[in-house]
């Protein structure tokens, strides 16, 4: 689905959004969805508000372009950064780390597609959960390689997705403790731990696996 704009030109109508995208983040980070405003997103974004209303019609618009630009951006970062590797366990160690440190580079992204999703309407929630699901995906079809383990491999794939934003949901507590670091190194080891386990001989696990 497309939201339509009313102008014509497709570089600017990028330009603008991405501008309206970055503004609605820092509002939504101090008065969540719900009590944010088109008018402070506009003001936040340094476009007048009735300019804004030329690339979006509604609140509901700007939640759900912020939603595709995250998701795709997401996605872009961790498939580029490990693509070329043939090994499928050093690419599944790669990936995750690479989508860990995805996470972390966009963490108030990532805590408001967590915390926000609730206010996303049906029709676009449904596109949204497409284009996740193309994450889970790709960790899948990697897991699918290393020939059938203990447990469903789209199970498992989920799981890593999942647990892959662990340092940024809990990052109020970890950040005064741990470095950025030492937490991707934390899930980077344990949580691919079992899947090298269960596909390396006698179940030992090559040091190359566990190095940072």
């Amino acid at each position: 689905m497309q939201v339509k704009a009313h102008v014509k030109d497709k570089n600017l109508i990028r330009e603008k959004r991405k501008q309206i995208i970055a503004g609605a983040v820092q509002v939504f980070k101090k008065k969540g969805y719900h009590k944010a405003t088109v008018r402070e997103i506009a003001k936040e974004a340094k476009i007048g508000i009735g300019s804004i209303y030329d690339y979006v019609n509604s609140k509901d618009d700007i939640l759900y372009l912020f939603f595709e630009n995250y998701v795709t951006d997401f996605f872009e970062k961790v498939r580029s950064q490990a693509s070329q590797i043939s090994d499928p366990l050093l690419r599944l160690k790669d990936t995750f780390r690479a989508y860990v440190e995805t996470a972390m580079e966009l963490e108030d992204q990532v805590m408001l597609a967590y915390t926000q999703a609730r206010y996303v309407k049906k029709k676009y929630l449904k596109i949204i959960l497409r284009k996740e699901s193309k994450i889970v995906e790709h960790f899948r079809m990697i897991l699918s390689e290393l020939g059938k383990g203990s447990f469903d491999s789209h199970l498992q794939a989920n799981f890593l997705v999942f647990s892959g934003v662990f340092g940024v949901l809990r990052r109020w507590i970890l950040k005064p403790n741990y470095s950025r670091k030492e937490i991707i190194d934390f899930l980077v080891q344990t949580q691919i731990r079992e899947v090298i386990q269960r596909t390396s001989k006698g179940g030992k696990i090559p040091s190359k696996f566990l190095k940072p």
